[in-house]
This record gives C-alpha cells, structure tokens and sequence, in this order.
C-alpha cells in the first residue's frame, strides 16, 4: 500500500472534508494554514485516509519566550489504522518541527483515544495524565498529554 502525504491546501482541505463530513466544524476549527503552522494529509489512491495539523504554541508567563510545536489534530480512518499512517504523519511533522528550530513537539488526547498509547510510546513520546476545561462545551475532559523532546 502507498501512501502519499502532501501539505495540505485548499483543494485537499476540501477533500479531506468530504471525506470526514461528519467531522467539518472540527476540521475547520483545528487544521491551521497561518505561518508556523504544519498540515498534512495521508493520501492513498487519491483519496484522505488520515491527517495531522501542528502549529507554534507559545508558553505562558513567565516563559514567553519559549515555544514549541502542537499536534492540534491527528486522524487516521478505522480501517486503515495499525498501517503506520499516523507513525508517518507524526515522523513528518517531527522532521518539519526539528528544521524550524523547535525543542519540542506535544499534544493532547482524551481518553477515550487509548488505542494510539502504545503508538505514541513507541515513538519515545512522555505522556502525562490530565484534565481540561473544554470552553465550547463547557466541561471537564480526562486525557493526557504527550510530548517529546527534539534534538
């Protein structure tokens, strides 16, 4: 099986929401296209069978002069998970991380994504347990955090 990965543009964004119609509002609120921004589709026979978006987080006081760069989004559809697709997005998404000067890459996931566990330990990501307040739908989430250090 091989798999294309291309920056996303207008053309694919729409494929993509085609694709994943019933994720529209949540693909249009996390791929990012502002500068020091990264998105990507996995593309097989022309068509999206996964994506990841990543932009430049800035830390909070007293630390304001820190950033690194966060996983927003990741998807990969069900039947072509366990095919290294998302392992490929993240690896992509590393090398642009690293070559844009970045000391780390993170993310955030609920948990109710604890199949993509084993993935992020395999890809010598720290994960750390946590809670937060979703403001759109004004609730508390359980996940976790991973994170890795960029050489």
């Amino acid at each position: 099986m091989e798999i294309i990965y291309q920056e996303i543009n207008d053309i694919l964004l729409e494929k993509i929401i085609v694709h994943y119609a019933v994720m529209e509002e949540t693909i249009r609120k996390h791929i990012h296209f502002e500068s020091g921004s990264y998105s990507l589709v996995a593309l097989y026979e022309n068509k999206p069978v996964g994506f990841i978006s990543t932009y430049t987080k800035k830390w909070p006081v007293p630390l304001t002069s820190e950033k690194d760069a966060y996983i927003d989004i990741i998807e990969v559809d069900e039947q072509y998970r366990r095919k290294n697709i998302a392992r490929g997005l993240i690896s992509k998404t590393e090398k642009w991380a690293q070559d844009n000067g970045f000391i780390q890459i993170r993310s955030w996931s609920s948990d109710d994504k604890l199949e993509a566990i084993p993935m992020w330990h395999s890809l010598n990501y720290c994960m750390c347990p946590a809670k937060i307040w979703v403001e759109w739908c004004k609730e508390v989430v359980d996940g976790y955090y991973v994170v890795k250090k960029l050489n």
